[in-house]
């Protein structure tokens, strides 16, 4: 059983670190201001995270590694079109996105802490993986394919859209699918 004082402790710090990285980049939060904001002692903080920027980790990574867990159920379950799981699964990340669209803007092009940029990567790297070594018999898909290079190409690819659609001129998030779904490689499903 979990002792109820470490889940309530980090209820507090994740709340903490939403809110701070809500209105300022990660590599500007101390843990100073996370113990302060979460009311907890360093000594808690350090049994809880390394940094800011591992706390917020923490926080994205559950939801982002639910979008993919759910994802692979659906082209598991057979007879589905691939390319419909595949816009389902970016619509989900667009809607977490935009769920912490104040943290993301904030934290992806801020050059002195790429963890938010490196979890978002991680888990586009990751699907995108999965996505090429579940469609290897592809006669559609180049036969020198390199999937780990592929799945890096897309997954910071991906990224590199989703800043740009944070920071640059707004559309709509069908825009943005819809974009993303054009830019997918003619091979990809």
């Amino acid at each position: 059983m979990v002792d109820a004082r470490i889940v309530q402790t980090t209820k507090a710090l994740h709340a903490a670190i939403v809110e701070l990285a809500s209105a300022t980049p990660v590599s500007s939060i101390t843990v100073a201001d996370v113990t302060r904001a979460a009311g907890i002692n360093r000594a808690t903080f350090y049994s809880h995270a390394t940094s800011p920027g591992a706390l917020l980790v923490d926080v994205l990574t559950p939801e982002l590694d639910q979008i993919r867990a759910d994802d692979l159920a659906l082209r598991e379950q057979g007879g589905l079109d691939e390319a419909a799981i595949t816009r389902k699964g970016m619509e989900r990340v667009v809607d977490h996105v935009v769920k912490y669209r104040d943290i993301y803007r904030l934290a992806l092009p801020d050059a002195l802490d790429a963890s938010t940029h490196r979890v978002l990567a991680h888990h586009f790297e990751v699907s995108s993986l999965g996505h090429l070594e579940r469609s290897r018999a592809s006669a559609k898909r180049p036969g020198e394919l390199s999937e780990p290079l592929a799945a890096g190409f897309v997954a910071h690819g991906l990224v590199g859209v989703i800043e740009n659609w944070l920071t640059g001129k707004r559309a709509s998030r069908k825009a943005l699918v819809d974009n993303i779904m054009l830019m997918f490689p003619t091979w990809w499903d």
